[in-house]
């Protein structure tokens, strides 16, 4: 059977700051540790006061490249004491990885000429 674990971000990072990529890794491993097992996941923004996209899509839009959307769908539960603002940046991060990781070489190439650079730089 299936159990649902709870995993709070200010605790996995030790503060309410979740702005680090570095620091989005060590929530994306929790959450991949958890899944691997066969566990549901919750994630709990409890105390969590600043969330940058970057943070978000090393500790989230990860797992759409380790996993199949289908997949991540079915073991993430429904974030809790998460405010507006954090729900409209997680989504934002999740729709962004499902179209990259669904297309990965077609979105950097729009990317790098968008930007106006090549990929080495």
């Amino acid at each position: 059977m299936m159990k649902t674990v709870t995993i709070k971000i200010s605790q996995v990072i030790g503060s309410g700051y979740g702005v680090s990529a570095s620091d989005g890794k060590l929530v994306y491993n929790a959450i991949a540790n958890e899944i691997s097992k066969g566990n549901r996941v919750l994630i709990s923004f409890e105390n969590t006061t600043r969330l940058t996209t970057a943070f978000l899509n090393a500790a989230v839009g990860q797992l759409y490249g380790e996993f199949s959307a289908d997949k991540v769908r079915s073991v993430l539960v429904p974030p809790e004491d998460a405010e507006d603002w954090q729900l409209h940046r997680l989504k934002l991060v999740i729709d962004r990885a499902k179209v990259f990781f669904s297309d990965p070489d077609s979105v950097s190439g729009i990317i790098s000429s968008e930007v106006g650079g090549d990929d080495d730089s």
